[in-house]
């Protein structure tokens, strides 16, 4: 990819930061790919996708988003599930510009033109999409993997939660992207980013553990707790503590904590 001469960049007008519609979709390896979206299939959407060809993915949609399952290439096929990226939509995204303002910063936008991300320092992978996203055209029905209603109405992600080594060094990239921190929500150990209805937050990691993704929130409709309450326990999923009577935490069967919030 060429870099544009920087009086170029100004004229198209900049694409940072981001001119974004929200996190739209949170991508997963995991040692099954097709059980992972049927599980998440149960609860948000029955009707579960797969690309047309192999190396096969799955997806449930979330309402306007969606969560994506595949396989892990370069490590033990039964190793545990972990989220591998997370997606923003960008108005108005010009790939050839993004990338060539992206290296004025020292930045690499890698990947192909389905898939352009960024690697922050830690490793963790942010992907770019045209607003309005969605589903891409290699994308097919799979199976209907029940009969039964969903559990919960999505409507959208919520919120994806990043734990790092160094929130202020974390702050710095991802406000080249987001803009300012939302100040009324930082806390010692968090820092939120606002990305259109959703959010970006920031988390200082444990000792001894890795950078990570470490949970995603849902926005749902018509939302009722306690009827969640009990459709989740129906089917063997393991609901936690939670902050508030409009949100609701559980364990999926991957071991990912995944927030259900009203509204």
């Amino acid at each position: 990819m060429i870099a544009a001469a920087p009086a170029a960049l100004a004229a198209q007008g900049s694409q940072l930061p981001l001119k974004t519609s929200g996190l739209e979709h949170v991508g997963f390896t995991a040692p099954d790919p097709q059980k992972s979206a049927a599980f998440y299939g149960r609860i948000f959407d029955p009707q579960i996708f797969q690309e047309m060809m192999p190396p096969l993915r799955y997806y449930c949609r979330l309402g306007i988003g969606y969560v994506a399952f595949g396989p892990n290439p370069n490590a033990n096929p039964n190793a545990p599930a972990r989220v591998d990226h997370f997606c923003a939509t960008v108005e108005d995204y010009r790939l050839d510009q993004m990338g060539a303002e992206l290296k004025t910063l020292g930045l690499n936008l890698r990947g192909s033109p389905g898939f352009n991300a960024v690697t922050d320092p830690d490793g963790i992978r942010m992907q770019f999409m045209a607003t309005p996203g969605g589903l891409l055209q290699t994308i097919i029905p799979s199976t209907r993997v029940t009969q039964d209603d969903a559990i919960c109405e999505a409507v959208g992600l919520d919120h994806v939660v990043l734990q790092v080594p160094d929130l202020e060094k974390s702050a710095g990239y991802y406000g080249k992207f987001f803009g300012k921190e939302t100040p009324r929500d930082r806390t010692p150990d968090r820092i939120w980013f606002t990305a259109a209805r959703t959010r970006l937050g920031l988390e200082k990691m444990a000792e001894g553990q890795m950078p990570h993704i470490d949970r995603f929130g849902i926005r749902v409709a018509a939302f009722d707790r306690q009827a969640v309450t009990r459709k989740l326990g129906a089917i063997g999923v393991t609901v936690l503590p939670s902050t508030g009577g409009n949100s609701l935490r559980f364990r999926a069967t991957d071991g990912i904590v995944v927030e259900l919030r009203g509204g």
